[in-house]
């Protein structure tokens, strides 16, 4: 199977197709495709499309979009003013999980942080994939549970957004 999987990177058009994967995210509805975006969607995709550095990596089964992910490059002054990259949102499709999609996304993307001379990659992954074999993937890839992850939720819907939404 893993032989007619492609990973490629994201263009405007391919917005339905990241919306179909992350729509899996958390639910069980597998049937479940977007047939439309919406205004916020649609803006935000927009901006992440027109930042640089900022890649988002689609992995398609023949033509059925079924995992994804995002890369952030940012320039950094530490460490000879070798760039840090982030990444977030590795998604794979509930009927593909567990048969080497997310790591042949994360190899693309590791392959492409090498490229762009990146000292470090990071990543955050919540506590519950320790048992859902998320931890092991990225454990299996090289990547070492080093350091304390904070987060901070802001509960009010920023003013861009809002804006976002109202177009």
């Amino acid at each position: 199977m893993l032989d007619k999987v492609t990973v490629r990177t994201c263009g405007l058009g391919d917005l339905l197709a990241v919306l179909a994967v992350h729509s899996q995210l958390d639910t069980t509805a597998e049937d479940f495709v977007p047939q439309v975006a919406t205004g916020v969607q649609q803006h935000t995709w927009k901006r992440m499309m027109g930042t640089p550095d900022l890649t988002v990596y689609i992995a398609e089964f023949g033509d059925s979009p079924i995992g994804t992910a995002t890369l952030l490059v940012l320039p950094n002054l530490t460490y000879q003013c070798a760039p840090t990259a982030f990444v977030e949102a590795v998604v794979v499709a509930l009927s593909h999980r567990r048969k080497g999609i997310a790591t042949m996304l994360m190899r693309r993307i590791l392959d492409d942080t090498r490229a762009a001379g990146c000292n470090k990659v990071q990543l955050l992954s919540h506590k519950r994939h320790a048992t859902d074999g998320g931890h092991r993937l990225y454990a299996a890839l090289g990547f070492e549970a080093e350091a304390e992850g904070f987060r901070l939720y802001h509960r009010d819907v920023p003013d861009a957004v809002l804006a976002a939404r109202s177009e």
